[in-house]
């Protein structure tokens, strides 16, 4: 059966609220605004919008273009790859709920960028890849391993002595890797759980 296009429209909108925002943020403001940054240090004492405001705010200008190019890669594979909307809702979900999940690494004094929120949607892709059982290509799930173990075991080779940040020269600033694992990790949770409802009933159906 034809995939409804209401899963790639769902999943670039996504893609354009993260990424509009943030291009305008960068114009408006040159120097990165403490007011929208997330403070991971200062747990839930500060205000919640910080959780989504945070992924619009950028260091510089080539943190900003660094970023916006990997959403457009991750919004065109989430397009060709036509994911159900149920992969945009986890996407979407992971937008805050990565940034709430650094508040367990008090280490970081604040937070910017895109970073964690593109591991999610990475891990989104390829979480929906193995857990979609209506799939009938059979190196569909095998491309989605590949995609997910790629991505772990680059959050892992880039930090693997668990350091708060790293330094970045090419982008002239500090990185937070735990970002990354905090949005890869989100994604998958958010992924399987809203797939395992679908995947029950699918089951109960067959004879």
């Amino acid at each position: 059966m034809t995939q409804r296009p209401f899963g790639p429209l769902a999943w670039t909108g996504i893609a354009l609220l993260l990424g509009l925002p943030a291009l305008l943020a960068l114009l408006l403001h040159p120097q990165p605004s403490d007011a929208w940054a997330l403070h991971p240090s200062a747990g839930l004492h500060q205000g919640p919008w910080r959780f989504w405001t945070c992924a619009w705010v950028h260091a510089n200008p080539r943190h900003l273009a660094a970023n916006l190019a990997g959403l457009a890669l991750i919004a065109g594979l989430g397009w060709l790859l036509r994911l159900p909307p149920r992969a945009a809702l986890a996407w979407g979900l992971a937008w805050p709920l990565t940034h709430l999940a650094l508040l367990l690494d008090p280490r970081l004094g604040s937070y910017v960028g895109l970073s964690g929120v593109l591991h999610a949607g990475l891990s989104v892709i390829a979480t929906s890849l193995i857990a979609q059982p209506k799939r009938t290509d059979k190196w569909t799930s095998t491309y989605g391993w590949a995609l997910l173990l790629g991505l772990l075991a680059k959050c892992w080779l880039e930090n693997p002595d668990w350091q708060a940040l790293l330094p970045r020269p090419g982008l002239d600033m500090n990185v937070a890797p735990m970002s990354h694992w905090a949005g890869a990790l989100v994604g998958i949770g958010i992924t399987l759980t809203l797939s395992l409802p679908k995947r029950h009933g699918y089951s109960q159906s067959r004879p």
